[in-house]
């Protein structure tokens, strides 16, 4: 039924009669992950310049039914709208009340006004403006997409008023209309006909509805979406919409059960029971009652107040329901269900949180983004790691934007910048991925989940070639197939890629991923190293891209972009391709944040270490001068001194406690070590 919608906002349903059949419809907020507004294979139905325009008849790929009567085929309007009335030849562009006489009958409005597919430019890129349609999915719930790219009011001359919408039909029944991105003023109608006129919904707003989507965002999470259904609203129909779970848990511990659950009742939802079962347990059942849960789509969530615990380590089936809304049979229990797994262990490590930013130079968001993410994690030391994607957009786009970068963005389903993706997830917390909502809270979310693996990690560099090399270690055997270990070289700073958004420098810049953005199968044996080495040697020379269009951006074949091979430093994480789940990360950086030149043969030694007002370093080697310098967590240089192999003492008397990073430079190497100054 009403199924897989996330981020589900609470607003009304326009009713019919409760005894007529009809359409009814939700509002939500938000699209699922299987729909991208950038599809990136479709059918085209119809394409720029083009207004006015009735498209040929396009075959549905499943039966279908609208009004309760099959359907076959449809027609595609430039005007926003689609018919099933196989007799309709020209397209009607002025919009009516859809009660109104000259409203096309038997049709699904998604935007209905006097629009015009026409090309949008933007600087150097061209973007395409066409109604398309693809289906995804398997049978028996296949998807099929009518979707309408850069729509514009007819006879506009610049994009000041273009919108970005679809109607996305469901096999079995039902379908929904998607208000993806746009901004600028219309009149247009929204909702559904039927073939004589005498059954119509109409969407609030109608005839004189505004774009109400995204706003100019592509978040997709932002979307507008119009839920409808054939039949009589039940006065008392709950669903359970999801329910969250840890992916595992020490044993021994308490779990919470938590989820939500969304009225599509006629009537507000004062009272319900939760239950859940873990594998062949006795069902646990809490009663929430004293509750005004708004009707037609009212959400609440729940944590059930019997959390779960076990000393038995083992792979679970947790079942979850919902049952006696308002104390009555519930009109469809087929959505009342949900089940997940859950793994219980033994023990578990740390974890270091995994921040993965999809950000650009031509971007206005993406700067204060970045500036509210490092304040975040400025205040967490020692517990975090952060991957910079330059994206190739707003307009001609970052000039180190790469082929891997794409890989990495579409394997998130990101659509926006910046784009901030937590342990592998966009859901992190906020309404929407965008980094300018993280805050501690989140972050104290994501540290506190423990890790089931360790991660060592080394960086060599001999001249243009890197290596990273280290191990993987598990606490317990994992049948998981779709583990993938992936390793990000960064620079830790760069300035050429300069754009339009204010930002001057850019920090943890990803170059290149080993040994591709695919990553490297593993599996593992519990407490087992599992050895990894990877090398890649940057070919070519430098060249800054114009911008990161296509016939511009780096080929990682032959060319590189890396400013200086000096601030080149790696992140390597474990990821479950499956869920996109981080599992854990390390760098061969403190916080991703310090530059690890090259480790070299140099023989480095600090001591004594822990050091109080000074301490000594010593090194091997033919050349006798060196220079060191002091680096605090934060990545901010304390301390230069320039020292040789008979005196290299140095006084620190004037820092305070706490942990530093040494780096020693001889002849271009460089080599790193930890001290810690004591008092």
């Amino acid at each position: 039924m009403k199924k897989q919608l996330l981020a589900i906002v609470a607003l009304l349903t326009i009713g019919t009669s409760s005894f007529a059949q009809g359409y009814y419809y939700f509002k939500f907020k938000g699209t699922t992950s299987e729909y991208t507004m950038n599809q990136a294979s479709a059918t085209t139905i119809s394409a720029a310049p083009l207004t006015g325009n009735l498209s040929a008849a396009t075959n549905l790929p499943f039966s279908w039914n609208f009004f309760g009567q099959p359907v076959t085929s449809f027609k595609a309007s430039t005007s926003g709208y689609i018919t099933f009335d196989a007799t309709q030849t020209a397209s009607v562009d002025a919009n009516t009340a859809l009660s109104g006489s000259t409203a096309p009958k038997n049709s699904i409005f998604a935007f209905w006004d006097n629009t015009a597919l026409a090309t949008v430019t933007q600087g150097s890129t061209t973007f395409p403006s066409d109604i398309r349609t693809w289906t995804y999915g398997t049978a028996p719930k296949r998807v099929c997409v009518i979707q309408w790219r850069l729509v514009q009011t007819a006879g506009a001359t610049s994009p000041t008023n273009v919108t970005y919408y679809a109607i996305r039909l469901y096999e079995g029944g039902d379908f929904d209309i998607v208000h993806n991105y746009g901004f600028g003023t219309f009149t247009a109608s929204a909702g559904v006909l039927n073939a004589d006129g005498s059954s119509y919904k109409e969407i609030t707003g109608t005839p004189s509805m505004n774009f109400g989507g995204a706003n100019g965002s592509y978040d997709a999470t932002q979307s507008d979406v119009y839920k409808f259904f054939y039949g009589v609203q039940a006065q008392n129909e709950v669903e359970l919409t999801s329910i969250t779970l840890p992916k595992f848990a020490p044993k021994n511990t308490n779990v919470s059960i938590k989820g939500r659950v969304t009225n599509y009742g006629a009537s507000s939802l004062s009272s319900f029971k939760i239950s859940y079962a873990v594998g062949t347990a006795t069902p646990v059942t809490m009663q929430l009652s004293g509750l005004n849960i708004a009707a037609s789509g009212g959400t609440y969530d729940f944590t059930h107040n019997i959390p779960y615990s076990t000393p038995t380590p083992g792979d679970y089936t947790v079942k979850v329901w919902a049952s006696l809304p308002n104390a009555s049979a519930d009109a469809d229990s087929s959505n009342n269900n949900a089940s997940g797994n859950l793994t219980i262990v033994n023990s578990t490590v740390p974890r270091k949180v995994l921040h993965e930013i999809f950000t650009s130079s031509t971007c206005p968001p993406c700067n204060p983004g970045n500036v509210q993410l490092k304040s975040v994690l400025d205040g967490y030391v020692g517990q975090w790691n952060t991957i910079k994607y330059q994206v190739n957009f707003p307009g001609t786009g970052d000039p180190y934007y790469t082929s891997e970068v794409a890989t990495r963005f579409s394997s998130y389903g990101a659509n926006f910048a910046p784009w901030l993706v937590v342990d592998g997830s966009s859901k992190w917390g906020a309404s929407s991925a965008n980094s300018n909502s993280y805050t501690s809270a989140f972050f104290d979310n994501a540290v506190a989940i423990p890790s089931l693996a360790s991660i060592t990690a080394n960086f060599t560099r001999t001249g243009n070639t890197v290596t990273v090399s280290g191990n993987v270690t598990p606490v317990q055997p994992f049948t998981t197939s779709t583990l993938k270990l992936r390793i990000a070289v960064l620079e830790t700073r760069t300035t050429k890629n300069v754009k339009n958004n204010g930002e001057t420098e850019f920090f943890n810049v990803m170059k290149k991923m080993l040994p591709n953005a695919s990553g490297t199968a593993v599996s593992f044996t519990a407490g087992t190293a599992v050895p990894y080495t990877q090398s890649f040697t940057f070919p070519g020379s430098y060249r800054l891209p114009n911008d990161g269009q296509a016939a511009s951006i780096i080929n990682l074949a032959t060319e590189n972009s890396v400013e200086e091979f000096g601030n080149l430093f790696a992140i390597v994480f474990l990821q479950d391709d499956a869920d996109k789940t981080v599992w854990q990360s390390a760098s061969t950086a403190p916080d991703g944040a310090l530059s690890v030149n090259e480790i070299s043969d140099l023989g480095l030694t600090l001591y004594p270490n822990p050091a109080t007002s000074s301490f000594n370093v010593t090194f091997s080697g033919n050349n006798s001068n060196g220079s060191v310098r002091i680096i605090d967590l934060n990545g901010k240089e304390v301390l230069s001194q320039n020292i040789n192999s008979l005196n290299g003492n140095i006084n620190c008397d004037q820092l305070t406690n706490g942990i530093y990073f040494v780096e020693l430079t001889v002849d271009g190497k460089s080599a790193v070590k930890k001290l810690n100054i004591i008092r």
